[in-house]
């Protein structure tokens, strides 16, 4: 059995302290010998050439970071700000195509409205030029919506027509709209005259675009190719405005022809149109229409 005296117990701890007292002298002494000692570049002492040495690698790597932190906050930055700036440039893109829109649009109307005004003086008494808002075929009825009422003069049974012939007439009226029959509609009428031989009749719709002369006897020398105008015998239609061209001739069991006419105007592009004044009755209608819907 081994017996440790409590001197023998002091001893190897006093040991440990004066070695660890010495060890901190000498360090002390080291720094202090460095910290004077001139470093080789003779700029700064050997201890701050140490310090530099050791805390170098983790400068350099708190300089790579910050650098890297920067780079990625500046190029978020920049992200940001070129996306509000590509928004900002799509709004005012939008903005001109729109204005460019609505400039080429008041250009286009400004030149069909030059050109329904040229066309004017060739036509009697007319009032205004309505822009056409709506063109409606439906089951045989044919019309439209016009962009002019009682404000700009219209009136129902205003006759409308192209520089090219006649298109209808105004039956309900608004103040700045007004709804029209199309002369293809089913139930539309118009005293009508052959240019070549002088003989009246009566021009209907058929309801699918095209139009049919009426009451003209079996005897009628009218072919192909005749021109066709309004007569002025039905109280609505001005006298001489182009309504077609005859296409066919046929013959039926009655006693009249069976004359299909190719309209003048051409209803599937109806953009604008003039509207004109009606025409009083002419006294000298032999059995023609009067009225809108003879």
């Amino acid at each position: 059995m081994r017996v440790t005296s409590a001197t023998g117990e002091i001893t190897p701890t006093r040991q440990r302290r004066g070695g660890a007292v010495l060890l901190t002298v000498l360090v002390s002494c080291v720094l202090l010998l460095s910290a004077q000692a001139p470093a080789r570049n003779r700029s700064g002492s050997v201890l701050q050439s140490w310090v530099l040495s050791a805390v170098a690698p983790a400068a350099r790597a708190i300089a790579v970071v910050s650098r890297g932190g920067t780079d990625a906050l500046d190029a978020t930055v920049g992200m940001f700000q070129a996306t509000s700036e590509n928004a900002v440039l799509k709004r005012r893109l939008a903005e001109r195509e729109r204005e460019l829109f609505a400039l080429r649009a008041a250009v286009t109307q400004a030149e069909r409205e030059r050109l329904l005004a040229a066309a004017g003086p060739a036509l009697p008494n007319v009032l205004t030029t309505a822009p056409v808002l709506l063109v409606e075929r439906r089951a045989g009825l044919q019309s439209a919506l016009v962009a002019a009422g009682s404000k700009q003069g219209a009136v129902s049974g205003s006759p409308l027509a192209v520089p090219q012939g006649l298109v209808g007439r105004v039956v309900t009226v608004g103040r700045d709209v007004s709804r029209a029959q199309l002369l293809t509609d089913v139930s539309a009428a118009a005293g009508a005259r052959i240019v070549r031989t002088g003989e009246l009749g009566v021009v209907r719709g058929d309801g699918r675009g095209g139009l049919r002369l009426n009451n003209i006897p079996l005897i009628s020398g009218v072919r192909a190719g005749d021109a066709v105008e309004s007569a002025g015998i039905d109280g609505i239609y001005p006298r001489g405005i182009a309504i077609g061209t005859v296409s066919a001739v046929g013959r039926t069991g009655n006693m009249f022809l069976d004359i299909r006419i190719r309209p003048a105007a051409d209803f599937a592009r109806l953009t604008d149109v003039l509207v004109l004044a009606p025409s009083p009755t002419t006294p000298s209608s032999p059995g023609g229409p009067r009225g809108g819907t003879p």
